[in-house]
């Protein structure tokens, strides 16, 4: 191969391996789409969904809680405010045997208002100095204060520490013990006994046992349920009794930050926890979802999606093998029969396929045969036809020629007898012969077209006479533009023959070139008869098969040369004239855009 290097030889791949891949493509895009989904976005769905459910279930826990202890609440606001209780905390001095006289009332007056929830919780009054003290079961040993006043230990009594900052009423998990009948209590309702001066004589429990509050989770997708207090940052699992203290007990809470915002998070561990904020106390439920089950079973997906590709993978070659024979065979047949016509051989045929497809291939194949054959002799005739057509247009080439060179004598004659008019006619007339027989250019300048348009309008001045004023105003810097030919003297004729001729009195043709943001205007007015509205169609392709034969040929050249960025517009008022717009773009493939205004200036 002579200049460059030799081409390499292409590569081609087997019909079977392509089908293996494309069967493997094929089954591998929807298994990666589906293993995509399910491990990005389905862990993150079922994130989504699992902390949904989580929040709806925290949300009704919440409100059952704050029903619950609100209840509590006001047991306890009762407790404080009863006039028995008050009159009797007020005498802190009263004997055993006077609090055993009076302990019948203080009971009736205890189990009345605990009445309904005895079983669940218990009722503890005791005085400022804890010589005063009962109860609904086993006083507890918490609440003796009269250890104050020989020990040194701080009792755990929540309001001893507490008691002119907190207001009256007070819940907190911080007096965790366990009752005589080995019940846990897991929150404590406290509230001060004032008497009617205001002054703090004693206080009043209630301790909600763990199983009571345990008993109000009736949601089985939590795996805990936390309470903590918000007071001592302290918590406790109602679920697991055993768990209680501060947050390092509860790993699922290690990423919980106060403000306690969002609602739900997921832990390190990848645990849900979302939260309930009991109204009107310091104290926030916190439900943990383990997700492991959830995402073991995505991980059990993923198995599955590989042995489902590998079985895929052993079926695609099967059937890839099967079915690439299948093709084959036709496929060569006509491979062979293409060889054949690669030789010169055209009287072949080949059989068609039992496969519809290549039977289409193959039908096609004879078909394109069968019409080569016929070009083949379609082209001998269209060669002596061509032949023929150039000796008939070496004829027609005199005609003009005899024309032109018949205008030259007339200019000779005119010049001869000193005939200016004739012999400025002649001269003008050649020049618009010789452009229009001049078919080696397609382009011309916009001053190569001014140059006729004026050869046209001093032919028709020396017809018409001094009626006619003409005035042409282009700018400078747009002459060397070229444009399709012949765009502006068809039109100056059209405005003289048809819009000037009928008109009486003195005719006037403008000619106006500007250039404005890349593009260039130009427009040709007169002041003739004009025409009604409706006369040409509003898009100038229907002139196609009009007698408007010049300003049709004008639009489709400006069209094939700009495409939708020239136009040509024609406005008509009866009686007032008629003006004709064009526009292009100014700058083409192969020439600069025009001069400036600036330059144009300087220029003139």
């Amino acid at each position: 191969m002579q200049g460059g290097r030799p081409k390499r030889p292409r590569r081609f791949s087997s019909l079977f391996s392509r089908l293996v891949l494309y069967f493997i493509v094929t089954m591998l895009v929807p298994i990666l789409m589906i293993t995509f989904y399910y491990t990005i976005i389905g862990n993150r769905t079922m994130v989504g969904a699992l902390k949904a459910q989580a929040d709806n279930s925290m949300t009704r826990l919440g409100e059952r809680y704050a029903a619950v202890l609100e209840d509590y609440r006001h047991r306890a606001y009762v407790l404080s405010t009863d006039e028995t209780i008050v009159t009797l905390l007020k005498d802190d001095n009263m004997t055993e045997r006077e609090q055993s006289a009076k302990s019948s009332e203080i009971y009736a007056k205890l189990f009345s208002i605990m009445k309904g929830v005895q079983n669940d919780a218990s009722a503890i009054v005791v005085s400022n100095s804890g010589n005063v003290r009962y109860s609904t079961h086993a006083f507890p040993d918490i609440y003796d204060l009269r250890f104050d006043q020989h020990e040194t230990r701080v009792a755990p009594f929540y309001f001893l520490n507490r008691r002119d900052k907190e207001k009256a009423t007070f819940m907190t998990t911080s007096n965790r013990y366990i009752t005589d009948n080995n019940s846990p209590v897991g929150l404590n309702v406290q509230r001060k006994v004032f008497d009617e001066n205001g002054k703090k004589i004693g206080y009043v429990s209630i301790d909600i046992y763990l199983e009571t509050l345990l008993r109000l989770v009736d949601e089985p997708i939590l795996n805990d349920l936390i309470l903590i207090d918000t007071t001592d940052y302290t918590a406790s699992s109602i679920i697991h009794a055993e768990v209680f203290g501060n947050f390092g007990a509860f790993p699922a809470l290690s990423a919980l930050k106060s403000p306690y915002e969002p609602r739900s998070y997921v832990g390190e561990s990848g645990e849900i926890v979302s939260l309930a904020f009991i109204p009107n106390t310091q104290l926030i439920l916190a439900g943990v979802l383990d997700t492991a089950p959830y995402r073991q079973s995505l991980n059990y997906f993923f198995i599955v999606v590989c042995l489902v590709f590998a079985v895929g993978l052993a079926l695609a070659g099967v059937l890839a093998y099967f079915f690439s024979n299948s093709i084959a065979k036709p496929v060569n047949q006509l491979v062979k029969t293409m060889q054949v016509v690669e030789t010169g051989y055209f009287n072949v045929q080949v059989t068609e396929s039992h496969i519809s497809e290549i039977a289409q291939l193959d039908a096609s194949f004879n078909t394109m045969v069968a019409q080569i054959v016929n070009l083949m002799e379609l082209t001998q005739e269209e060669e002596e036809k061509l032949r023929e057509a150039e000796r008939k247009a070496l004829e027609s080439q005199m005609n003009p020629h005899f024309l032109y060179n018949t205008l030259n004598t007339i200019k000779a004659i005119a010049k001869l007898h000193d005939e200016q008019e004739i012999l400025a006619i002649t001269t003008r007339l050649g020049k618009l012969l010789r452009e229009t027989i001049n078919n080696q250019e397609s382009e011309a300048t916009i001053r190569d077209s001014l140059a006729l348009v004026e050869d046209y309008l001093t032919i028709q001045k020396i017809r018409f006479g001094e009626k006619l004023h003409t005035r042409i105003d282009v700018d400078a810097g747009i002459l060397d533009v070229k444009t399709p030919k012949l765009l502006i003297q068809p039109l100056v004729e059209n405005a003289i023959i048809h819009g000037l001729e009928p008109k009486i009195g003195d005719w006037k043709i403008t000619i106006r070139g500007t250039y404005r943001l890349g593009m260039i205007k130009i427009t040709i007015s007169d002041n003739g008869v004009g025409f009604p509205p409706g006369t040409l169609p509003e898009n100038l392709d229907g002139l196609a098969d009009s007698s408007h034969v010049g300003v049709y040929n004008v639009y489709r050249r400006i069209k094939l040369k700009y495409g939708d960025a020239g136009s040509l517009r024609i406005i008509s008022t009866p009686g007032s004239g008629t003006l004709v717009v064009m526009a292009f773009p100014a700058r083409t493939t192969s020439q600069s855009a025009p001069q400036t205004d600036e330059t144009i200036g300087e220029r003139l």
